[in-house]
C-alpha cells in the first residue's frame, strides 16, 4: 500500500526526460511512453527513493502554492498510478 511515508523510485527500465514544463516517462520493456504534467514531472524529479511522499508533497505545496492536504492526496494517487503501471516502485 502506498501512503505518505512511502518512498518511490523509478523502475530501472524506465527513462525520464523533462521537456520544458512537461516530462516523459519511457518504459523500455514495453516501449510505452507517458507524458506527464508539470507537477507530475516535478514529483518524479523529487521522488528519488530518499524522500517520502509526504516530503515530496510538502515541497510541491510550496513550489506550486497549493493546499498541502490536496497536494498530498494527489501525490499519493499519482504514485499509485505509477506503481500500477510498472513505472515506479515503492522503496
Amino acid at each position: 500500500m502506498i501512503d505518505r511515508d512511502t518512498t518511490l523510485s523509478l523502475d530501472r527500465r524506465v527513462r525520464f526526460r523533462r521537456f520544458e514544463d512537461e516530462g516523459i516517462l519511457i518504459n523500455q520493456q514495453t516501449a510505452e511512453a507517458v507524458v506527464i504534467s508539470e507537477v507530475g514531472t516535478r514529483l518524479v524529479e523529487l521522488a528519488d527513493g530518499t524522500r517520502t511522499l509526504r516530503e515530496c508533497a510538502a515541497l510541491l505545496s510550496e513550489e506550486f502554492d497549493a493546499a498541502p492536504d490536496v497536494i498530498e492526496r494527489d501525490v499519493i494517487r499519482f504514485a499509485e498510478q505509477l506503481v500500477d503501471a510498472g513505472i515506479a516502485a515503492p522503496s
